[in-house]
């Protein structure tokens, strides 16, 4: 749903804009129906299409800061954009080229990830949320990374993570990447996000937080996906082979 504020927002100025819905459609490039749905409060917008319409509007960040406020202030904000899309998705691929994806991460792991991170202070706090995060959606995910993102941590830590891998819901397929295996063409995590509309939204981790692209981006990262699984294991050996880290 969307949050009131942002509905009040959008529709004020586009009364104010003097534009009709198919205008500011044709201008930002959104869907006529999606503007409908936003409007109405039925769909939430992805940030791309916050960022178009604020554009369009020339609203000068106001519309950007009220889709802001409906998102997770409990996260810090270089986590609140894919939190969103977590939440919205129906499908979530994940192609991570040196450690776990988040979103499957147990508790000791996210810990371990954060504080090499350097990035927040209440690291206990925000890695219990974010290992609690698979929960709390229910969207299906695929997700391939190296066996070296476990192999390559501390004893403990990977146990842990093990264990937590192996207890996953059945709509979490895991896609492990053998010894030796490189993915020279993902420099860092990418996300690719299919929403309730059918919407595609893709996101890749950089340095100071998440970067959502355009959908020009969809293509090559379809292509990269497809590149990732075509030299990961398929999940029944990938599981195999979590069950012989623990055993």
């Amino acid at each position: 749903m969307v949050s009131p504020l942002f509905r009040e927002v959008l529709a004020t100025h586009l009364t104010l804009s003097g534009m009709t819905q198919k205008s500011l459609s044709a201008r930002s490039r959104v869907s006529q129906a999606s503007l409908s749905r936003y409007l109405s409060g039925k769909t939430r917008p992805s940030r791309p299409a916050v960022d178009a319409l604020d554009a369009a509007l020339g609203t000068d960040g106001l519309l950007l800061e009220a889709w802001k406020s409906s998102v997770n202030e409990e996260l810090p904000p270089f986590l609140r954009d894919v939190d969103y899309l977590e939440r919205e998705a129906t499908r979530i691929d994940l192609v991570s080229p040196v450690v776990v994806p988040g979103l499957l991460w147990s508790p000791g792991y996210a810990e371990a990830v954060y504080r090499a991170g350097r990035k927040v202070v209440d690291v206990e706090r925000l890695a219990r949320m974010r290992s609690n995060k698979l929960g709390q959606i229910s969207a299906a995910v695929a997700a391939v990374f190296p066996v070296t993102a476990l192999t390559c941590v501390p004893e403990p830590v990977r146990t842990e993570q093990v264990e937590h891998l192996l207890n996953l819901p059945e709509r979490v397929a895991v896609h492990l990447l053998p010894e030796g295996t490189l993915l020279m063409g993902i420099p860092g995590p990418m996300m690719l996000f299919r929403l309730h509309d059918g919407q595609e939204i893709v996101a890749a981790d950089q340095l100071e937080g998440n970067q959502v692209y355009n959908d020009a981006l969809l293509g090559r990262a379809r292509e990269l996906l497809r590149d990732a699984l075509s030299v990961s294991l398929p999940p029944m050996i990938s599981m195999q082979r979590l069950r012989e880290m623990v055993s």
